[in-house]
């Protein structure tokens, strides 16, 4: 399991409410078990609507993605299923979706 940052706690604590804290921290777990610590982007959890104003400054979206490098969660945010999602937005080694919504296979460099 990674450990989460300062950062990562307060970021989680402005986006997430009620169980979506724990699904995410499973998922997390459950991906660093399958592909490692060192450099993991993570769809973790998708909502059931959109949360946040979609133009805004702030994070927004329908999907809870974690970047874990080096065995820490550095981030927690929202982004938008119809955005595209690849390694360079992740800027992880690899990118999951423990969802099973969005891609199909994982990325990997």
């Amino acid at each position: 399991m990674a450990q989460a940052t300062t950062h990562s706690l307060q970021r989680a604590d402005e986006r997430l409410v009620g169980e979506e804290a724990v699904k995410v921290n499973n998922a997390i777990a459950a991906a660093c078990a399958k592909y490692g610590n060192k450099s993991v982007g993570i769809i973790a959890h998708r909502l059931d609507s959109q949360r946040g104003q979609a133009w805004g400054n702030k994070s927004n979206g329908d999907c809870v993605v974690a970047i874990v490098r080096h065995g820490q969660v550095k981030t927690v945010y929202l982004r938008r299923a119809t955005q595209s999602f690849d390694l360079s937005v992740s800027r992880t080694d690899v990118l999951v979706d423990m969802t099973g919504t969005v891609l199909t296979t994982p990325m990997m460099k």
